[in-house]
């Protein structure tokens, strides 16, 4: 897999970013609780790769909110949270103590579906509008993944095919707290050509 020039890699992190500043003004009026979302940097990286970038979280049962997409890009996109920072967003934005992940009530999960549904469809919601794509998305689905054959459940790619990661930290502030997930956006590697393309006819418009 080829690797995208710094000019792209800047391109691309403008996009989400841009994104994830409108999935925060979208949680502010639906959640009622002021949040800031900030996405420092991203990385680029090869489906085979994916392992040990769960590795990276240290955790197993991590929780998981993902949706699949297709159009001119196929694939999937997922925001991760590892237990400790499930435990501290259910506990922010419900007002009720988490003690065991494996066991969030309805209330915890709704709220997680609701802030990972946000969060993706602005991510490529404003992808799809700054590169001029169309993309149809799936309904949003909660899991708890504990490797990568989860993850990639119902995305079409499989750990050991052709494929590429875009991998973003994500920082959440909630009353004065922070919050860190993870944006994995998985795509089937004959979407590269077809990403590089339309993030350097976006920049040169």
């Amino acid at each position: 897999m080829k690797e995208l020039s710094p000019l792209e890699i800047d391109a691309l992190t403008e996009i989400i970013n841009i994104g994830v500043g409108r999935a925060a003004n979208s949680l502010n009026d639906i959640i009622g609780t002021h949040i800031q979302l900030k996405v420092p940097r991203i990385e680029l990286f090869p489906l085979e790769k994916l392992n040990e970038l769960l590795g990276r979280l240290g955790h197993a049962n991590v929780t998981t909110v993902m949706q699949s997409f297709k159009g001119e890009f196929t694939g999937s996109a997922a925001l991760l949270f590892p237990p400790e920072s499930t435990r501290r967003l259910i506990s922010s934005l419900t007002g009720e103590p988490v003690k065991n992940v494996a066991a969030i009530a309805d209330e915890g999960r709704s709220t997680l579906m609701e802030i990972g549904n946000i969060v993706i469809n602005c991510i490529l919601g404003t992808m799809g509008n700054i590169l001029e794509c169309s993309m149809d998305f799936s309904l949003p689905q909660f899991r708890t993944i504990k490797n990568p054959v989860d993850l990639l459940a119902g995305s079409g790619l499989n750990e050991q095919g052709a494929g590429f990661i875009i991998l973003a930290e994500a920082n959440f502030y909630i009353k004065a707290l922070e919050v860190t997930g993870y944006i994995f956006i998985f795509f089937k590697i004959d979407s590269f050509e077809i990403l590089t393309r339309m993030i350097n006819r976006a920049v040169s418009r």
